[in-house]
């Protein structure tokens, strides 16, 4: 006899059970691409109130004329230059909080109190002896490094895509938002969002193969090329994510692939 049979060995169940809890339910595809258009556009939302409200701020604290003239430094640093600034690269930073914030409240929205499961944002499964999962995650790494090497080696032009600022507090800031941000808001959307929908829908390799498509082109830039070397990628986080059931493991191992680009275009820099 099992150790739950001996436990519940004795007790009868109730006459009239109560009804299991229905779980909240992923999108279907219209309601997928419905839900990232209004994430997309309360994320906007969201910037635009948070920016009125720092406007509003200092007009009131200092001044239109001081608020009027902030307005204007800010719009002259994010001029175009040959790198990306502090200016820049806050910006990027301010779009990834809006953006996971609007996931995470329509997720809230549709899924209650068990929103958790829709972004996938569940404790992993994650047996330290599963050598499939070390597998994937340590070929996933190796194939990081040699896909950024044979860019470099077939296209130099592509060293130019991660650039490490002069600027110690914009070299800072573009770590924070390689190893941290990046990773967790990419994941939420990508392997949590997007696949607990498609997963659902299509079922396992689809939502796989899907996912990863989509992550790369999220990628694209005019050679093709970054969105082809990023897809692989993709597939192994879906399929990380699969067999954990969490978006946590994808988030660690884009996190530590973008840690060691970091590091690897520092020193190639130096």
């Amino acid at each position: 006899m099992r150790r739950d049979q001996i436990l519940n060995a004795g007790h009868r169940p109730p006459m009239d059970p109560a009804p299991a809890e229905t779980k909240p339910a992923p999108y279907k595809t219209i309601g997928l691409c419905l839900s990232l258009v209004a994430a997309l556009g309360l994320a906007v939302i969201l910037m635009t109130a948070i920016a009125g409200s720092g406007y509003l701020a200092i007009a009131l604290l200092h001044g239109k004329a001081a608020a009027n003239a902030t307005v204007a430094a800010l719009l002259a640093a994010l001029e175009v230059n040959n790198e990306f600034g502090v200016a820049q690269l806050g910006l990027g930073a301010f779009f990834y909080a809006a953006a996971l914030a609007a996931i995470l409240l329509i997720a809230r929205w549709r899924g209650g109190k068990d929103w958790r499961g829709l972004v996938a944002w569940t404790p992993p499964i994650w047996p330290l002896r599963d050598k499939v999962l070390w597998m994937l995650a340590i070929a996933g790494l190796v194939y990081g490094l040699a896909s950024s090497a044979a860019l470099s080696y077939f296209y130099p032009k592509s060293d130019s895509w991660l650039l490490i600022p002069r600027d110690p507090r914009a070299a800072g800031l573009l770590l924070v938002m390689a190893a941290v941000m990046a990773p967790i808001a990419e994941e939420t959307y990508f392997r949590g969002w997007i696949f607990t929908s498609l997963r659902a829908r299509w079922g396992r390799w689809p939502a796989i193969v899907i996912s990863a498509l989509l992550f790369g082109l999220a990628h694209y830039e005019s050679t093709h090329l970054y969105a082809l070397a990023v897809f692989p990628l993709g597939l192994v986080l879906a399929a990380l994510r699969e067999r954990t059931g969490s978006a946590g493991t994808s988030m660690l191992f884009h996190a530590a692939n973008n840690l060691i680009a970091f590091l690897s275009a520092g020193m190639a820099g130096s």
